[in-house]
């Protein structure tokens, strides 16, 4: 993460395990991206200045990402991060297309993003306007590596109402599917609830509410 994390950020029950999910997700990350650079013999498309992907899918995060995302919102100073809070707190209907924290042809949430934009890398081209690549190109996009999705995504599971993650992949695949949802239908009402989220308490409450 850029941003350094006050201390008492990490007295939220969930932060130590979203941020360690986070690493584990960018280590396993980094060594798909080198080795299928190797196989392709060429590296990612994605630049500093893509976003094509952010505004034409729809990004899937649980709701302990969500916090994340929230939380360093609700602590940002730059325009952008308050804009982008504004227009997701902001009574409207669900977002259809395109991620809500994708602000002025940024990500306002870059350092908490969620695990599932941290795999989204492509190869080939850069994405045309209002393209979403894991419809139209899907050879081109970068396998993850399971073993480090899997490790990530069980670190949220406690906090998701699932005390003990299972071990067989298929058993995990169906759990994290009934915990990720799209990031535009989550509600003001929830995303009111886990911005003052201090526990696993709070977060699954905000679940059992949407």
């Amino acid at each position: 993460m850029s941003r350094k994390l006050a201390d008492k950020a990490l007295t939220l029950h969930w932060m130590p395990s979203l941020i360690k999910a986070q690493a584990i997700m960018d280590s396993g990350v980094r060594l798909a991206v080198r080795q299928e650079s190797l196989l392709r013999g060429a590296g990612p498309a994605c630049g500093n200045s893509c976003g094509e992907c952010c505004s034409s899918r729809r990004a899937e995060a649980t709701a302990v990402e969500m916090a994340g995302a929230l939380w360093s919102l609700r602590r940002g100073a730059s325009e952008s991060e308050a804009k982008a809070l504004d227009q997701f707190m902001a009574p409207a209907e669900p977002v259809s297309r395109g991620c809500p924290f994708f602000v002025d042809g940024a990500c306002a949430v870059y350092s908490m993003r969620f695990l599932s934009c941290r795999q989204l890398v492509v190869f080939g081209r850069s994405c045309s306007p209002n393209e979403d690549p894991t419809r139209t190109r899907r050879a081109d996009l970068l396998t993850p590596l399971r073993l480090h999705a899997y490790k990530a995504y069980s670190l949220l599971l406690p906090h998701l109402g699932v005390s003990t993650p299972p071990s067989d992949p298929l058993e995990l695949e169906a759990a994290l599917k009934a915990r990720l949802n799209p990031v535009g239908d989550f509600s003001a009402r929830v995303a009111a609830t886990l911005l003052v989220a201090h526990g696993t308490g709070a977060i699954l409450a905000s679940q059992r509410a949407a």
